[in-house]
């Protein structure tokens, strides 16, 4: 097997710890296998991810895809990464936004429905994307700075973030769900917490089909109260009494 061979298997079975090619201390090594542990598939992606971390400058990711699919596993993930700051789009402020990025200098900026952040706000994510720079003026005084910062975001629709921001992203879709991949992901994530598959089976078809829901958190939600069929049941027709 050749040299570039095996470096591939080994992005694919997350089986080494990696690290900036230029050994620069401000890098912490990341255990990929670790980060996106909990994420069944999407090997590819998981590469992405990690060429991302290894760049010597910022490499920003958008995740775009319907309500409940991968890309917000992948977002969950990222904010185990030391440095890292979560905002949800419809959250952000120009001024806390800017504030934050002045006082803790985040290495990696983590942006959940991205789509929903104000025009005002995305022009100050495309300076930080585009150059780094921050500025500011407020009381006729002006601050800046320049940060590393990597952006990863996700978004249900892109049609609302500026044509610029969209440029400095890598753009990866996700497709919802089928039923099979919701069991598999699904019994993947409760292999951690010691969920007989059956039972992680049992906890997938019943919020597929009778909560009618695609969302893998609410899975989670059930599979860490219930651990008999029995009590799944007991507890989804409950929450529909009551939705």
């Amino acid at each position: 097997m050749n040299q570039n061979q095996n470096k591939n298997d080994n992005f694919k079975n997350n089986a080494l710890d990696f690290v900036s090619s230029n050994n620069n201390s401000e890098f912490k090594h990341i255990n990929s296998g670790e980060l996106f542990g909990s994420i069944i598939g999407y090997d590819d992606i998981k590469k992405i991810f990690t060429l991302s971390f290894l760049s010597e400058k910022p490499v920003h990711i958008l995740l775009v895809g319907p309500p409940a699919s991968a890309k917000t596993l992948f977002l969950m993930a990222c904010m185990k990464l030391e440095r890292s700051y979560f905002a949800l789009g419809s959250h952000s402020s120009k001024v806390g936004m800017l504030d934050y990025l002045f006082e803790k200098r985040p290495r990696y900026f983590i942006i959940d429905e991205i789509e929903h952040m104000p025009l005002k706000d995305q022009t100050v994510l495309l300076s930080l994307m585009e150059t780094g720079i921050i500025t500011e003026t407020k009381h006729q005084k002006q601050r800046s700075s320049q940060l590393k910062t990597w952006v990863f975001a996700s978004c249900n629709n892109k049609d609302k973030l500026l044509t610029p921001i969209l440029s400095r992203f890598i753009v990866l879709h996700f497709k919802q769900y089928s039923f099979d991949n919701f069991v598999t992901i699904t019994k993947g994530i409760f292999k951690k917490e010691i969920l007989p598959e059956d039972i992680a089976y049992d906890v997938a078809k019943e919020v597929w089909y009778k909560l009618k829901s695609k969302d893998i958190r609410d899975c989670l939600k059930l599979g860490r109260m219930c651990k008999t069929k029995e009590e799944i049941e007991w507890l989804v027709k409950t929450i529909k009494h009551y939705k």
